[in-house]
């Protein structure tokens, strides 16, 4: 799990990607992150609530120096953890009223239907 220093120090590009809102997205200021937390933090397996006003998604980190993005989590499919955290995602935001279409997150509608 690379470090927040490590990330300085290779001069790497880290992106935030919302996992309800596809458009709410941008770059991490690593600078920022380690003036708060220290040069011992890690994006890694993080999960923090979408910057976007109220959105209740929760943001993923990829590390976008080369070619192809690469996500920052060493936590995946295969892995029990991550089937638990799929699962309560999905009970919370359909608790909130959201839905899923076509492998997408869909807002409730507000108001009279």
């Amino acid at each position: 799990m690379k470090t927040v220093w490590d990330l300085l120090q290779g001069q790497a590009r880290i992106g935030w990607t919302c996992d309800v809102e596809l458009a709410h997205h941008g770059d991490v200021d690593l600078n920022r992150i380690l003036e708060a937390k220290g040069c011992d933090f890690t994006l890694a397996n993080r999960k923090p609530r979408c910057p976007a006003p109220n959105c209740p998604g929760r943001v993923t980190f990829t590390d976008r120096s080369g070619s192809w993005p690469k996500p920052l989590d060493t936590i995946g499919d295969r892995d029990p953890a991550w089937w638990h955290y799929t699962e309560r995602r999905r009970a919370e935001l359909t608790a909130l009223g959201w839905r899923m279409v076509m492998g997408k997150w869909v807002a409730p509608v507000e108001g009279p239907q």
